[in-house]
């Protein structure tokens, strides 16, 4: 039996072409199914364990409350410094603090106990200077210029939907419906614009740059064009806060998760507890599948390929053993190769 090999070339599979017509009605039908379930979903959460978490928020509100109104006079109550220099200030900070470890690690080679948990051995072991030295510039730019651009840009939408600086925190029922629709407003607007970067009229000129990192460490997470910065990374997180008219210290949290997860997903390292990287760091070795952030568009779509059913695929849940998920599934043996050799 033999098997098809996988085309690195942008031009030369079915994967790569944008979603057409034929497929939206199908779309339609099964996020109406997704936001159905998670609705559903959500609502046993609150009816189960939510009076539970209710008394743990409540006995924190007054400590995030007055942290927030600390932070607001930081900025003399200004909305739009708190909006820009505020949330500029925030992404920075999060992206160095989730970043330090594994950069150190890529960098020395300790902590070595770091090093097992790596997902493409001996890849980037030492990283290479002048290759992390031009991502380094890259990223700066990114976050100190093309981000605060485009904050000052989104601004007046946002106010203009009702997203507020000022008064009281949500509840902790509301901050769990905002990021159920974050979640689904980011799979969405993601899976389309980056499918869209990866179509061979657009993927040399504006996608090919993140694309050099086939083995990705965590602050390739932001090596791009500014437009792909713009489309890819800022908008699909952006816009679930602006629908959701929600406070901006509830976007700040948002952004910071949204920084944590995209970190990991490009650290190359499988650490226990944390969310596995194993799929997006697949999409960067093969390149034409794996085009979302939860997977489920990928699944619709049928854009899965062939990372379902692999070794990789296997490995891909966070894991609660401080055994490498590597070990415990390895990577299947070769036709004539014994597992003694």
């Amino acid at each position: 039996m033999t098997t098809k090999a996988v085309s690195n070339s942008p031009g030369n599979t079915e994967q790569n072409r944008p979603p057409g017509g034929g497929v939206l009605w199908e779309t339609l039908r099964s996020l109406l199914f997704i936001f159905g379930t998670a609705i559903l979903t959500t609502i046993a959460v609150k009816n189960s364990v939510n009076p539970y978490l209710e008394k743990i928020w409540g006995a924190s509100h007054d400590f995030w409350g007055s942290l927030w109104i600390s932070i607001y006079d930081l900025f003399g109550r200004n909305d739009f410094l708190v909006h820009v220099v505020g949330s500029t200030v925030h992404s920075i900070l999060c992206f160095v603090v989730f970043n330090a470890l594994f950069l150190v690690c890529d960098i020395t080679g300790h902590p070595k106990w770091l090093l097992k948990y790596k997902v493409q051995d001996g890849k980037n072991q030492p990283v290479d200077n002048k290759k992390l030295w031009s991502c380094i510039r890259t990223v700066a730019f990114n976050l100190g210029v093309i981000s605060p651009l485009f904050t000052i840009a989104f601004y007046a939408p946002v106010c203009y939907f009702g997203a507020y600086h000022k008064g009281d925190l949500p509840t902790f029922e509301r901050i769990l419906l905002e990021f159920l629709v974050f979640n689904i407003i980011e799979e969405i607007f993601f899976y389309y614009s980056h499918r869209i970067l990866h179509h061979p009229k657009f993927y040399a000129r504006f996608h090919k740059k993140h694309h050099e990192w086939t083995a990705p460490i965590g602050i390739t997470s932001v090596y791009c064009g500014p437009l792909e910065m713009v489309l890819s990374n800022l908008f699909p997180a952006a816009l679930g806060p602006m629908i959701m008219r929600s406070h901006i210290f509830v976007s700040w949290f948002w952004f910071g998760l949204v920084l944590f997860s995209t970190t990991l997903a490009h650290g190359g390292y499988h650490v226990p507890f944390l969310f596995s990287p194993e799929a997006h760091d697949y999409h960067h070795k093969v390149f034409n599948c794996l085009f979302g952030t939860l997977g489920v568009l990928d699944k619709l779509h049928k854009t899965d390929r062939p990372f379902a059913g692999s070794v990789n695929e296997k490995r891909h849940f966070v894991s609660f053993s401080l055994a490498p998920v590597k070990d415990i599934y390895p990577e299947p043996l070769k036709p004539g190769h014994s597992k003694a050799e």
